[in-house]
Parts: C-alpha cells; sequence; structure tokens
C-alpha cells in the first residue's frame, strides 16, 4: 500500500454497504464454540468459560472485554472470550489461546498493558507497543482482535485485520498489507478505512466487517455469516487429533505465506485456492 497515495472508495465496497442497508444492516450473527474442547485445554479458566453462552457475538466479548485496562484477570478474561469468538468452533483454538498463555510468563501483564494503551492511544500505538512486546504464537489476526474489543467508543480505532480483510483489500483496492507485525501496514491500513468510512457516512468497523463478510461470502458453499461447517470444527474419529494437527499445520502455512514479502497477488490467489482444496482433500477422509 502506498503511503503517498490514498486509493478512492472501491466500487465494490459502496456496493456492498448498499446491499448490507437494504437488507435491514444485518449484524454479525453469533458464532458457536466447543464449550468442552476449550474447559480442557483451560482448566484453569474454568470459572471463566462457565459462563460464557453456547453461542457468543460480539456484545457479549466487548462486555467482558470492559475491565481489560483494569486487571491483569480481567485482561485474560478479554483475551480467552475474544479468542473463543474469533475461532468458533475451530477444533485447534483452545489449544492455541492455552499456548499462549502457558508459554509466555508475562502474558497476562503484556494483555493489561496492551489494553491501557489502546484506550488511551488508540489501536495503531497499541498495535506498534505490542509489536515491540510480542507474545509468542500470538499473531496479528487475533492479536487485532483482541484490541478491537479492549478499545472504548472515542478512541482512536482498533481494528481488526485478517487474511480475508486482507485479501479484500488485495482483490478490490489493489492495496497490499502484511499480516506479520509490519506497524506502518496497519497504520496505512487504519488511515485509508478510516477515510473510506467518513466518506460513506459511516464507522471504520463496519468498514472492516463488510470487507470481511464480502470476502468470506465468496468461499464455495458459505454465506456472509453462515455457522462455520466442518472445515472448521473438530473432527470426530480416532484420527481426529492427527487431523487437527494437520488443519492447524496448514493455517499455519497459510498465515506464514501471507506474511511473506514481495510475493505477487496471483501467487497469493494461487495458494490460498491450494490451501482451501488441501482443506477439503483431509476432511473428505472424515466424511
Amino acid at each position: 500500500m502506498s503511503s503517498d497515495a490514498m486509493p478512492l472508495i472501491p466500487h465494490r465496497l459502496r456496493d456492498v454497504l448498499s446491499r448490507w442497508a437494504d437488507g435491514g444492516r444485518r449484524e454479525q450473527p453469533a458464532t458457536r464454540w466447543m464449550r468442552p474442547t476449550w474447559q480442557a485445554n483451560l482448566p484453569e479458566h474454568h470459572d471463566l468459560l462457565a459462563p460464557l453462552p453456547d453461542v457468543v457475538d460480539r456484545a457479549i466479548v466487548a462486555k467482558r472485554a470492559a475491565g481489560a485496562a483494569d486487571s491483569e484477570a480481567l485482561a485474560v478474561q478479554a483475551f480467552v472470550t475474544a479468542m473463543v469468538w474469533g475461532y468458533g468452533p475451530v477444533g485447534y483454538g483452545a489449544f492455541r489461546t492455552a499456548r499462549v498463555l502457558r508459554e509466555n510468563p508475562q502474558a497476562a501483564q503484556t494483555l493489561r498493558e496492551a489494553a491501557q494503551v489502546v484506550r488511551s492511544e488508540g489501536g495503531a500505538a497499541a498495535f506498534a507497543w505490542l509489536a515491540q512486546h510480542r507474545l509468542r504464537y500470538l499473531g496479528v489476526a487475533f492479536a487485532t482482535k483482541y484490541l478491537y474489543f479492549c478499545n472504548t467508543p472515542g478512541s482512536a480505532p482498533a481494528l481488526i485485520l485478517d487474511r480475508l480483510v486482507q485479501r479484500w483489500l488485495r482483490q478490490h483496492a489493489g492495496c497490499q498489507v502484511r499480516l506479520d507485525w509490519q506497524v506502518g501496514d496497519y497504520t496505512r491500513y487504519l488511515h485509508l478505512v478510516g477515510a473510506w468510512a467518513d466518506e460513506l457516512g459511516t464507522t471504520p468497523d463496519i468498514v472492516e466487517y463488510l470487507m470481511f463478510s464480502d470476502t468470506l461470502s465468496q468461499e464455495p458453499g458459505r454465506s456472509p455469516w453462515a455457522a462455520p461447517d466442518t472445515e472448521t470444527a473438530v473432527l470426530p474419529g480416532s484420527d481426529g487429533d492427527a487431523t487437527t494437527a494437520v488443519l492447524e499445520a496448514i493455517e499455519d502455512a497459510a498465515s506464514a505465506f501471507a506474511a511473506l514479502a514481495d510475493v505477487s497477488p496471483a501467487d497469493v490467489d494461487d495458494f490460498e485456492r491450494g490451501i482451501r482444496q488441501l482443506r477439503r482433500i483431509l476432511l473428505a477422509r472424515n466424511a
């Protein structure tokens, strides 16, 4: 993404916004999650997980993240709840969340301080702070989910940046942003979305939501906010753990490739198609 040129609002975004408005401005549906898997992987947080409903929406996460800047315990509560929402029924989400908390002795302190920065200085500053105080195994996509929910109205936005948003920007706005803690990329992303939101008369988080849902709607057999299918669910059977491990490795490969510099958009698209085909092949074994 060039720092000296602000891309015009893509026609695609105007069209998606119009269709969303005509459809009643529906909010993102709640996501289901697999309580036994999360409680098994994070037994020390049983009391934190127990009150969560079987489906979790943005409002629930925001409420539980309200005190993240006030104490380490509340920061961990915010983080775990945001991860439950973000991973949904993904089989390895609980394992990955537990790994972040257990393999970073300073995780609770770092999460609290990140929440303090995002509330006082906004998303760009908080992202830069986290880039300097990295938590091992926590990538940009889920770190920005945490920052998004810890932010407060009136603070500079902290928007989610994941592979679906990255793909939308590349395909429809000709913008390249990386997912490997490039502070300049994230800052330009925030400025871009903020400018588009101002011109469209909406808010930056709505623009992010529309880009994400529009990309998701292009996935074969997926509607923008359909319940996640078996492509992301824990798989039953004797080799379910092995299948989940392979799915996790595929996701890691996708994230690593998306973070590479100087990769052409065509190569990224080809790689993502290959990743989707690998998932289908793997899951067909369990059908």
